[in-house]
């Protein structure tokens, strides 16, 4: 039912107008997800199928695009990383993250020429669905943890207290109902959302950098804190212009009293206040991530609460355009109504984590 082609591209400012080599990278993920993703929001795939999904997922080159130039990589940018990532949501958003999860941690270890620490130094492999990196966002003592993880012994990007200073590391957690003190929140997919009241030990966590004396450079926690804030904030921004294409294409078709409901009023307002979201989400996402590796946290915090609180509004309103709750059941206003508010607490959890840092930005 969608078009092939958002509505929000078409009103993006001249001045933000993409490059060809950028128009190409989402052009290439768009159609990827629209064929093999965006069917998923009303049918489950079998194992088969999505074994083949994952695979042409992989062919997209996500890892040769993070990799940095001296490597053989794109060295692609975060604004750039965003706009590929943003088309994965074009489905449910626990795929998109399935084929997606390791690109914040990535992007973070790229930036402190950390890669080699990598246990599988293959970045293919983070994408293929052999392995993944998943984020650790801390509270906002650092005493407990959140977790998004696809693989049970996947190494976790994760807060760790030293001398009572924050210290970023890579370490291999045992899964959540197998310690005390850690609990399954919930399960979407293959993914799992899994909640620590106490950081588990590491008996040889591997730290990804370490700010010097001197205070220059980014500090290594604030930098991963914010990489990961710009991939869930593309994820919901992703959603919520599928949401709206979606909202469009269902008002032109539906039709009450012999005409479409968005020739009614009350129904084109809340369409142009879906749209209005999903632009407005989708420019605040590009700001941010166009700004150097030393981006102020102030922003990133604001982002991230006005994606968090515009994704679930969009959401809801997408519920309620297609015929309030009886609807949720099957379509794809459902599927992104029962796990937008999931990651769009998972930013909001990111965001916690960034005030902390605020002192120091």
């Amino acid at each position: 039912m969608p078009s092939s082609r958002s509505v929000v591209t078409d009103l993006t400012p001249a001045s933000w107008a993409l490059s060809d080599d950028q128009q190409g990278l989402r052009a290439t993920a768009r159609q990827f997800a629209r064929e093999r993703l965006e069917p998923l929001l009303v049918h489950q795939p079998d194992a088969a199928l999505w074994s083949e999904t994952v695979r042409l997922a992989a062919t997209l080159d996500l890892a040769a695009m993070i990799l940095p130039e001296q490597k053989g990589g794109m060295g692609i940018n975060r604004h750039d990383l965003a706009l590929v990532v943003e088309q994965f949501a074009a489905g449910p958003l626990e795929r998109a993250a399935e084929l997606t999860l390791s690109s914040p941690a990535l992007m973070t270890l790229r930036e402190y020429d950390a890669l080699d620490r990598l246990s599988d130094r293959d970045t293919r492999h983070y994408f293929d669905g052999s392995t993944s990196i998943a984020p650790g966002i801390p509270d906002i003592d650092a005493s407990g943890l959140w977790i998004l993880r696809r693989h049970p012994a996947s190494p976790v990007m994760m807060v760790r207290m030293d001398d009572k200073r924050p210290q970023l590391v890579l370490a291999t957690l045992p899964a959540g109902q197998e310690i005390r003190g850690a609990a399954p929140v919930a399960v979407l997919g293959a993914l799992s959302i899994e909640r620590y009241t106490a950081v588990p030990a590491d008996d040889a966590p591997i730290p990804v950098a370490t700010r010097d004396e001197d205070n220059f450079g980014p500090d290594p926690v604030r930098q991963s804190l914010v990489d990961t804030a710009i991939y869930f904030a593309t994820l919901l921004s992703g959603a919520v212009q599928q949401c709206v294409d979606f909202a469009l294409a269902y008002s032109v078709t539906r039709q009450t009293f012999r005409k479409p409901i968005v020739a009614h009023q009350l129904v084109a307002a809340r369409l142009a206040d879906m749209l209005v979201s999903a632009h407005t989400i989708h420019l605040v996402l590009r700001s941010v991530a166009a700004q150097d590796t030393q981006a102020q946290i102030a922003p990133v915090s604001q982002m991230a609460r006005h994606v968090a609180t515009e994704a679930m509004d969009v959401a809801r309103e997408l519920v309620q355009l297609c015929g309030g709750h009886g609807y949720v059941e099957g379509p794809p206003p459902a599927a992104r109504f029962q796990t937008v508010h999931w990651f769009a607490m998972l930013l909001m959890k990111v965001e916690a984590a960034l005030r902390t840092f605020i002192a120091s930005a």
